[in-house]
């Protein structure tokens, strides 16, 4: 039902566009439903077109953006989110955005500008938050990423990435039984979030409190059956519990799953 009235809409904004060739609305409108119905080149194409009818059309220079790093292809997405922010100097989205594939390409300290940007723009605004104290964590400034995370979660309260995240950074402070609490919190927000459970697993694992982290690993790989760290760390749980059999099936489902895990 959802893909008829996608494709009634395609042909809404054909007939549009048919009726008047440099009706730039209908051609972004056209590629923003392209890019939901995942034809992402042909979306791009209607953006291009929309541009060259109104270069000034912040809208589409962004989702062009979107499908472009939706397409991976980092370096254009930066470029057309650019040209938004240039038009639209306030536009908290796209330099959230922005942020998000500079994180993508590993340029950590640059994606803090630009979620700082985000932020100075949209104090509220969540994911930015969220995407700060991730960049932060890969640049291994924990407390500042725990601030982050925390700043998110009080703008939302039942955002349950946030509480996994915050949960990840109390494990590498080393404050297991406060990242228990957060991961137990992403997990009631999200029963099924299979990340949550195997990184409470590992903090459990942290704490020899393996019996429990197994339970954890279980209810990961149940949710997730393909998730080869959840299987490797289901094993090490095993073999801590001298359960050695059923360890090394574990250890053999995460080779299966990843033939290059080494971990």
């Amino acid at each position: 039902q959802t893909l008829q009235r996608f494709e009634e809409a395609l042909a809404s904004y054909d007939q549009a566009i048919r009726i008047n060739p440099h009706y730039a609305d209908a051609y972004s409108n056209r590629g923003n439903t392209l890019k939901e119905l995942q034809r992402f080149e042909e979306a791009l194409a209607s953006y291009d077109q929309a541009i060259r009818i109104n270069s000034n059309y912040v809208g589409a220079y962004y989702n062009r953006g979107v499908t472009l790093q939706e397409l991976e292809r980092f370096d254009e997405a930066l470029a057309s989110y650019n040209e938004a922010i240039a038009i639209e100097p306030d536009f908290a989205e796209a330099y959230s955005n922005y942020g998000i594939v500079l994180k993508e390409l590993k340029r950590f300290e640059e994606a803090l500008v630009s979620f700082d940007k985000a932020i100075a723009i949209k104090p509220d605004f969540v994911e930015a938050h969220s995407n700060l104290g991730i960049a932060l964590q890969e640049l291994q400034r924990f407390e500042e990423a725990l601030v982050s995370y925390n700043e998110a979660i009080r703008i939302n309260p039942h955002y349950a990435q946030a509480y996994s995240n915050r949960g990840n950074v109390l494990k590498e402070l080393e404050r297991f039984e406060e990242a228990l609490v957060s991961y137990n919190e992403a997990i009631a927000i999200k029963p099924d979030y299979a990340e949550a459970y195997s990184n409470r697993g590992v903090t459990l694992k942290k704490l020899q409190r393996f019996e429990e982290a197994l339970a954890s690993f279980d209810h990961a790989t149940a949710i997730k059956p393909d998730y080869a760290e959840a299987h490797a760390n289901r094993g090490t749980a095993l073999k801590e519990l001298q359960r050695f059999d059923e360890a090394l099936v574990s250890y053999n489902e995460a080779i299966r799953i990843k033939p290059a895990y080494t971990e």
